[in-house]
Formats: C-alpha cells, structure tokens, sequence
C-alpha cells in the first residue's frame, strides 16, 4: 500500500497549491467595490453560466449564512449537472461517499458516515428505505430533485437535533425565483465501458424535465412540476479473497491465527488467503420519479405551499458466482512472501451459483405549509408525511464440488490474487457439481414519518437593531415494520440435476473479472433457463427434492418500531454588518416501542420492549467581520446520532436454558444515543468583490456513547424469578471518541491572471485532513485504536478546472479519498478488519451553447476506469477485494425556454 506516501504528497502538494493560489489572489484587483460581511454581492454585470455561476451561488450562500455551511447549486440550465444527489454533493470539502457498483448511495460528512447525519427536503425529514439504520440512500434522490444543496456543519436550536457530522438540506425549486421560470428539458444518453456479460446491455442515460410558472391576476400563484428517470445497465467483475487468512511454519503446516492485537502473524508470517471468490454482476438499474409544488405569495408577508414527490428506484441484479473456498491445514510448498502452491487443505469446496435480485427502494413525501406575519412577528408551520418502502426478492441457484483435485497455487498481483487449480480438469468437470440448493428470500420494509412543527419568531428593536427571538415545537413520529420469508428446495440422495446436465451452462461465453489468469474463464449460468431448467427438473422428479420452509429463517429478523420524538427550541439572535450571533437551547424528548421475535428453545415468541430519553442541547453561532471581505465564525453545539432501529427492536432474540446454564442474546431499549460536542472555528476571505473564495475551517467534535456489543454475566427475570445469565447485547462505550480536523477551500476566477483567450477559467480545490482516536472493543475485552472511523478517510480533496465563457462551458473534475473503515468490523482480530482501499475518479462535461434555448453536451465519467478495492491486514497490505466498474461516456442535450 502507497497510503502514507500519497498522504505526504498530497498534503504538500495540495498546502502548495494554496499557497499559491492565495498569492494570486491577493494580486487579483477586485471588479466590484466590496460588500459588507453577510451580504450578497452584486454579480449580476454579466452574463454567467455553467460552472460559474455555480461557484458565485455557492459562495454567496456561504457568505451570507452565519453557520459553517457548504453548498451545491444549479446552473443556468437550472439542473445539477449529476446523475444523484450523492454525486452532487462529493464536490464539497469535508464529504465522502460510499458507493455501491460505482454509484454514489451514502454520505459521510466530517468523519462521521450516514447513520450520524441527518437528511431533509425543504427543511422536513424523509423516510428512509433502510433496514436496520437511518440512512438515506442518495441513489435514490435524483439530482433533478434539488435546485440547491446546503451543508450545514454547525447546528442551531431551531434545526433537527439528531444530526453530529452535519444536516443536508436539499431545497427544490420555487415558481417565485424569476430566474428558474420556464421548461427545461434535459437528457443524456451513452454507455458503460463495461457493457458485454451473459445478458447483453442496452443504452444508459437520463432524462430531466422541470416547469416553473407564475399565475393569477397578480402572479400571486407559482406552479413547479418535475420528472425525471435514470437508466444504468453494466456489468462489473470482482474477486474477493476472504476475510481471514491462513498461516503456515517452515514446514508447511498450519500455524493457527493471530491474536487480536498482536501485531504480528504466526510462523513465517506468509498469509494465505481463505478463498477465492469471483463475481460477474449485471447490473440494470432504474430510477423513476416526480413532483409538483404549488405555491401562493398574497404578499411579502404571505406564503403557501404543498409539495409532493415520488421516487422508486429498482435494481434487477444478475450475479454470477464462482467460489474457490478451504478450512485451513494441508501442507505449503513454494512459498514466497507472495505466493505458493497448497496441497490436501481441509473442506476443499468448489462452488458455482447464480443470484438474481431485485431491489426495489421507493421514497415520497407530501408536505404542507405557510410562512406569514403575525403578531408583529413570523408565523412559520409546516405539516409533512413521508414514506418510503423497500423489496428484496431473491433467487438462488448453486451447485457445489468437494475435493476437486484437493490442491491449487496462488499468486499476489497488486490489488488481487491468481489462483491456478493443479488438476483443472477436476475443477472444471461440471458433471461432478452436484445440486446444493434452490432457495427463495424476500425482504420488505415500510416507514411512515408523520411530522409538524410551528415556529415564531419577533424584533427585538428594545435591544436595539438587527436583534430578534424565535420559537418553536414540533413533533415526529417514525412507523416502520420489516419482514423477511425464506423457503428453498434442497436436493435428496440420487438427484439428478447436477450442473452439465441441467442444462444452465453458457459455454460460448468467457467471463474474467479480476484476477483471472492466462486461459481462465468464469463459467456462466444463464438466468432465464435457470428458472425454467429448475421447475421442469421439479415437475418431472419431485421425489428427488425435499421443501424447507425455513421457518425459524423467516422470524429471525422480522420487527416493527414506532418512535416518536418532541421537540421545543427558544433562541436569541443578532444579525449586523460587523458581527452576528445565534444562541439557543433545544430540547428533545424521544420514546420508543419495538416488536419481534424470540427464539425459546425450538419456539417463537414475541417480545416488546420499550425505550427513551431525552436531551437538553445548547448552541451558539458567532459571525465577526475583521474585514469587508474577512469572515470569522466560531460556533458550539451539542447533538445526537439516534441509535440504529435494530438495535433497540427485539430482532432475532435467543433465549437458551441448559440446566443453570442461562444465554441471552437480545436488544437494547435502554441504549442510549451517540452524544457529542461540536466546536468550530473558520475564516473566509471573499476577495474579487466576493466572487471567490479561500477559507480555513477546523473542528472538534467529542462523540460519547459508541455503540458495542459485550457479553455479561447479570440478573434476568425468566418465568417470574430472577436467575444469573450471560447476556450479550449491544451497549455504550464508556470512552469518548475525538474528532479532529481542518477543511480548506478555494474558489478562484482566473480571469485577471490570464491572458483574453483564457478567460473564463475557474479553479476550484478543497481539502479535508482529519484524525480520531477511534476505538474498537474485541472479544477478548481489550480496546483497540483504529486508523480512521467507519466510512471516512483520513484525507480527502478535489481538484476541479472549469471554463465558461461564451457558447462553451466545461469543467474537468478530480476527485480523491483515502483509505477508510468498512462498515465490516471485526471484533476477534484487527487484522481482519475491512478497509476500503484509496479511491479516486477522473470527469470530464463539455456543454455548449447551439442557440439561445438548444444546447449540446458531451460526458466522459471515471475516465481512467478506477474500481474499487478493500484490505486488510495489521498495516491493510493483504488484498480483499477488487472490483471493475469502468469508464462511461454519455452524449447529452438541453433545453431552456
């Protein structure tokens, strides 16, 4: 691995570049008078598109807004140039992304992944298709959705209080907005690099609609309409290599396994790996959605609004499967510090399978409200509901030999491992797989989030100019049940259906995902006559197949909740030309109730449990202008990151009693929330009349109350009396976890630095470097520190070029994370936690101007095909997993009237 290296690089190159552009800035002589701190400026001289016009946005949000805050606008198209809101969003300093094949689906802000950040559509929550957590998946937010993006890092009273990495508010587009007005109309269509595997693909591409419109005798009525749909067909190849590995001495035996911190491997310290696991996935993905506002302004002092949208997105997933997998022991030979050749291992097992998933994740809302003078004051209220709903059928097919010749090489090659069988006629003799399994899951989860809220707020003019109170309450309550039924058909002595003979097989094809050596190929199953192979072979020997209903599967992980969670905020806030402050105290109360099921000896039961507590959480925002164009903020606040829903719901509870011997596997109601304290400190300089920008931000944030499971010995009521048992459930950490980290970002028109061809360059860079102590409970009772924290890197930026001038507007993007936590922790030894190995991506768009309403694109995304890769290992040096998504190149039209 290269981390530490190209984080020295990075960081160097990277304090450089500002550095220099600084200086530059300081000699870029300003095009308008400067504004006073906290008001918009004035750049409306010229006419500004595309990237450009972004960037002005994006600064005067900041500018203008007291708290730490980041922001992704539309162009002049009046679009995100993005496929998601996730992508949308990677361009900010301080925002990470996990992806799943290639796709933006959650975010991270400031070290802290999606389940401690909070989502909102026009200031309201969304319901979440989310099994277990609370995390919002952004593939399925079109990008279309938002007219503005805002990151909000340092927290107010009156904002939503479960949020500690930050709030993202996605803001659609109002009639009112004179600028917006009209119908756009957009679309790209291209293809993936990788679009030839075992089913064919077609085209990809999207297509964006959106009308604003103005109505009534006074234009007193607006009216937005949307729709959007998305198409992504792909195939992506991957291998894996298990997440454990084998050790073996000079004599080739087996060695065992490290502890859980050593630090060091037993005997020669060669690790093997535990499998070889190739996949071929054909992804065909779609996205469908809409929405309208209708709005009513009577006056200035008088607004209505109802909103409503939809969005589904469905994933009709072929995944191929091709399993190399051992127990340990046997004898190594040859070996090297890279590679060597295992003979006789224990539970050789070869397998193929098929997998064929649906995935459907459906999202909608309906939100009401008003905002009005009143009282001599502000009247705001809002009334919301969202749901969401998520479905998961799947369809397994697998075939399994045993033994296969019982030896094979293997060999590290960068990022992956080639494995060579000694006797591949054995591995590849199809005849001798036999029939595993045939086996039917599906999932379903419904949320509903019923919402209100009333907030007032009133001048001060007794403490003099610009200071003003609000108040306010609401209300939130989440109903969410999930359930999953599994069955399957499992072959009996004398099946016949073994892989040549059923038939299944695609011998034309030769499928190689990573990994794969000179003269191998996966072998492909054919979905269609995997289905229809299956049910003939059925029909016509039932005798030779037995039906398992898989009853105890099918309680194992079904629950329902309600959560409900008050809420009542008072603040006192001063806004002026020098400086500006906001202090407040929210209180929130929430309560919880949960239903599932417990496992007692062979017998279901069901549980209910119920939870809560409550939070006092301070804040306070400080704005000071040192200069015209020299912002400084500082701000404290405390919030919460709410406990995982499977956590506190009874889900696949064990009771087991063996005379005195008492265990308990459980949830826990009592859980209480993650905890932190949040300190920032930035400073913003808005040089060239406030059109760029060069900012500094650190922040520290104290997280308490991580989340854990231990088993302990302690009292438990069974049948009315009180007996000692070995409960294991998840439980707060007694230690803190610290945040440390400093964000920098550049906005900079090159104009005056160049010469009248160059006109137009924007250059725009941001840098995040961040550090934890975050720690890891293991079985054996010790605490471990880990490098970083789940789902975020140690070092982020991005680099970006754009141009904008005339008809042509382009931008060319670079985007960087490093190494990172995967949400797959292991508790039993370090070196077998999952990292996420460095990612970075190369874009490209090009756009240019046909007419005043027409105008053409081009797109080239991932450009130098970078996929993903996971490590692990003491020092994340032993190859996980290695996946290829390619490039993509879409062609692409607008139109604006």
């Amino acid at each position: 691995m290269t981390f530490q290296i190209r984080f020295r690089t990075a960081l160097l190159a990277s304090t450089a570049g500002f550095a220099v552009a600084g200086a530059a800035m300081a000699q870029t002589p300003a095009r308008t008078p400067p504004q006073p701190a906290g008001q918009p400026s004035e750049v409306a001289e010229i006419v500004v598109t595309g990237a450009r016009l972004q960037n002005r946005k994006a600064v005067a949000e900041r500018r203008e807004n007291l708290q730490v805050t980041d922001s992704v606008t539309s162009d002049d198209v009046g679009r995100l140039p993005d496929f998601n809101i996730g992508e949308a969003l990677m361009r900010l300093p301080g925002i990470a992304v996990q992806n799943d094949q290639g796709e933006a689906r959650f975010v991270t802000v400031r070290a802290l992944n999606a389940n401690y950040n909070y989502t909102l559509v026009d200031g309201v929550s969304i319901a979440v298709p989310d099994r277990n957590g609370r995390r919002v998946f952004m593939d399925v937010m079109p990008a279309s959705l938002a007219d503005r993006i805002d990151v909000y890092k340092t927290f107010t009273a009156d904002q939503e209080g479960g949020a500690i990495g930050g709030i993202i508010d996605i803001r659609t587009a109002s009639a009112f907005n004179r600028r917006s007005r009209g119908l756009s109309v957009s679309g790209q269509i291209g293809q993936y690099e990788n679009h030839k595997g075992f089913e064919g693909a077609g085209p990809s591409g999207t297509l964006d609609a959106r009308y604003l419109t103005t109505f009534g005798s006074a234009d007193q009525f607006g009216l937005v309409l949307f729709g959007n749909y998305y198409k992504r067909d792909s195939y992506s190849g991957q291998a894996e290599y298990g997440s454990s590995r084998y050790f073996y001495d000079a004599s080739g035996v087996s060695a065992g396994q490290p502890g859980a911190n050593t630090g060091v491997y037993p005997g020669t310290g060669i690790a093997v790996p535990s499998e070889r696991r190739w996949y071929f996935y054909h992804n065909d993905r779609t996205r469908v959605g809409g929405g309208a506002k209708l709005e009513y302004r009577g006056s200035a002092d008088d607004y209505l609004f109802i909103r409503g949208f939809w969005n589904t997105a469905t994933d009709d997933e072929a995944r191929q499967t091709d399993l190399l997998t051992f127990s340990g022991g046997g004898v190594l030979t040859n070996a090297t510090a890279t590679g060597g050749t295992l003979q006789n291992p224990s539970g050789l097992s070869i397998q193929e399978n098929l997998g064929q998933f649906d995935f459907e994740r459906s999202v909608w809302a309906v939100t009401g409200g008003g905002d009005h003078g009143a009282m001599g004051g502000d009247l705001s209220w809002r009334l919301n509901y969202s749901g969401s709903h998520f479905r998961n059928p799947e369809h397994w097919a697998e075939w399994r030999q045993n033994g296969a010749g019982a030896a094979f090489s293997y060999q590290q090659v960068g990022d992956h491992y080639v494995f060579t069988p000694l006797n591949p006629s054995a591995f590849n003799d199809y005849a001798a797989y036999a029939p595993y399994r045939r086996q039917f899951d599906d999932r379903e989860l419904d949320e509903d989030i019923y919402e209100s809220r009333i907030d007032f707020g009133r001048d001060l003019n007794r403490l003099g100019d610009g200071w003003r109170f609000k108040v306010g309450t609401g209300v939130r309550r989440i109903e969410r049940a999930f359930d999953e039924n599994r069955d399957r058909y499992l072959p009996q002595k004398g099946n016949t259906y073994n892989l040549l003979a059923s038939g299944v097989l695609r011998p034309d094809l030769c499928l190689r995902p990573p990994g794969a050596g000179a003269g191998q190929c996966m072998v492909a199953i054919d979905p269609g006559r995997a289905i229809t192979a299956f049910e003939a072979h059925l029909a016509a020997n039932p005798g030779q197949w037995r039906f398992d209903p898989m009853a105890t599967e099918d309680n194992n992980l079904d629950y329902s909740m309600e959560e409900t969670v008050w809420n009542a905020y008072g603040l006192i806030a001063r806004a002026g030309p020098v400086w500006s402050l906001n202090l407040g105290l929210r209180y929130e109360d929430t309560r919880t109730n949960g239903r599932g099921q417990r496992l007692v000896g062979k017998v279901w039961e069901t549980v209910d449990n119920d939870g809560g507590y409550d939070d006092l959480l301070p804040s306070v925002n400080l704005a000071y202008a040192l200069a015209p164009a020299v912002k400084l903020r500082s701000a404290y606040s405390k919030s919460l990151g709410r406990v995982p829903f499977n956590a506190i719901a009874p889900v696949g509870e064990r009771l087991a009693e063996d005379g005195s011997d008492v265990r308990l596997t459980r949830s826990n109601p009592d859980l209480l929330p993650r905890r932190a304290d949040n300190l920032d400190l930035a400073i913003d300089w808005y040089p060239g009349g406030g059109r760029n920008l060069l900012s500094a931000s650190l922040f520290y944030k104290r997280v308490k109350n991580e989340f854990f499971t231990s088993a302990d010995l302690m009292m438990i009521d069974l049948d009315g009396r009180q007996v000692e048992a070995m409960v294991t459930q998840p439980k707060n950490a007694g230690h803190p976890v610290d945040i440390y980290g400093v964000e920098f970002n550049l906005v900079q028109e090159l104009d005056g630095l160049l010469p009248g061809v160059l006109q137009g360059l924007t250059a725009t860079a941001n840098l995040t470097l961040l550090d934890t102590n975050f720690r890891q409970q293991m079985n054996d009772g010790s605490e471990v520190e880990l490098e970083t924290m789940i789902g975020q890197p140690k070092i982020a930026y991005n680099l970006a070029l754009s141009y904008d001038r005339g008809p042509v507007s382009a931008r060319l993007a670079y985007n960087y994370a490093g190494e990172r936590l995967s949400e797959r922790v292991n508790t039993t030894s370090v070196y077998r936690n999952r990292f996420d190995g460095e990612n970075q991506s190369l874009a490209f768009k090009i756009r240019y101007k046909v007419s005043k309403a027409w105008s053409a694109s081009f797109t080239a995304s991932n450009i130098t095909g970078e996929g993903r890769t996971e490590w692990i290992g003491w020092d994340q040096e032993l190859p996980m997993v290695a996946a290829d998504y390619g490039a993509a190149y879409f062609f692409g039209f607008s139109y604006r009237r």
